[in-house]
């Protein structure tokens, strides 16, 4: 802990290798997609729109390892262009393009770091959304980076030896035509279902979803997040005081904790502790 470097934190921490990806606590962006760097269409919209402060390059960079991210199909443009991040349907201008780019960069920095990239929503444009040209595209550009389902039952330790590329659990609501054994089933959200959450609500809410135990043997996220008539709100001293892993368990009975504004966020160092124990205790 006193050399954490948030860009290789999991790497770094060779002990966790006998956990699993399912059974790790991971640092999440809540709609990576749309952040303060990027621009949008509705005036103001960064003050509504924006959950992140920067890019997916610098979120994950900072630590976060798993990606929120909601897509719609803009038919008009090319490519990787084709698919644009949004939140409630309000586009950022960040694109598919600009995903794959970041992903390849932190790649180069951190080979041996595991993401999980969860497609929450792929949404109709102005014509009904193309799985077929996503999955192209997404095999095109990381398949070879991609975990396939036979093997995510295995620990980190095994999925290095299986393979020096594929580090990456894609999960996305496809359909019948284009299922793919390198795409996984939607990730279940445990989210309050309110548009307005306080923190007090939120905290509440948190303890009643942990206080029952959940299977370690599938992805799901928690929504820790709170929204306001003034957007997506900063509440990162709330999480990090419940998240502290000397104040309580929270952590460790979490799998992807899923939140805003990660920049300053004290969860990645949280999510650390809490599976250096679990890995110590799975060993014992």
């Amino acid at each position: 802990m006193n050399n954490f470097q948030a860009h290789q934190w999991m790497a770094d921490a060779s002990q966790i290798d006998n956990l699993s990806l399912y059974e790790l606590t991971l640092p999440g962006t809540h709609n990576a997609g749309c952040d303060l760097e990027a621009r949008y269409a509705v005036p103001f919209g960064e003050n509504w729109l924006a959950c992140q402060d920067v890019s997916f390059y610098s979120q994950l960079n900072r630590g976060a390892r798993a990606l929120d991210v909601r897509l719609v199909f803009v038919a008009d443009a090319q490519g990787l262009a084709q698919f644009r991040f949004q939140h409630n349907g309000n586009r950022s201008s960040r694109t598919l393009e600009d995903l794959v780019r970041d992903i390849k960069g932190f790649y180069e920095r951190s080979p041996d770091e595991f993401i999980i990239l969860d497609f929450h929503e792929l949404k109709d444009g102005a014509k009904e959304f193309d799985h077929s040209q996503f999955k192209a595209l997404m095999l095109e550009h990381l398949g070879d980076r991609m975990i396939p389902a036979q093997n995510l039952h295995l620990n980190l330790g095994q999925l290095k030896a299986v393979s020096p590329l594929q580090r990456i659990m894609v999960a996305a609501p496809m359909t019948w035509a284009t299922d793919d054994h390198r795409f996984q089933s939607k990730i279940d959200h445990k989210w309050i279902g309110k548009s307005f959450v306080s923190a007090t609500d939120l905290q509440a809410y948190i303890a009643n979803v942990l206080s029952t135990p959940i299977s370690t043997l599938r992805a799901w996220s928690l929504s820790a997040t709170s929204y306001t008539v003034g957007g997506p709100q900063r509440i990162l001293e709330s999480l990090d005081e419940w998240f502290d892993t000397d104040k309580s368990d929270w952590a460790r009975k979490c799998h992807i904790i899923n939140f805003d504004f990660i920049k300053n966020s004290g969860l990645v160092r949280f999510c650390l502790t809490a599976n250096l124990q679990k890995a110590a205790e799975k060993s014992a």
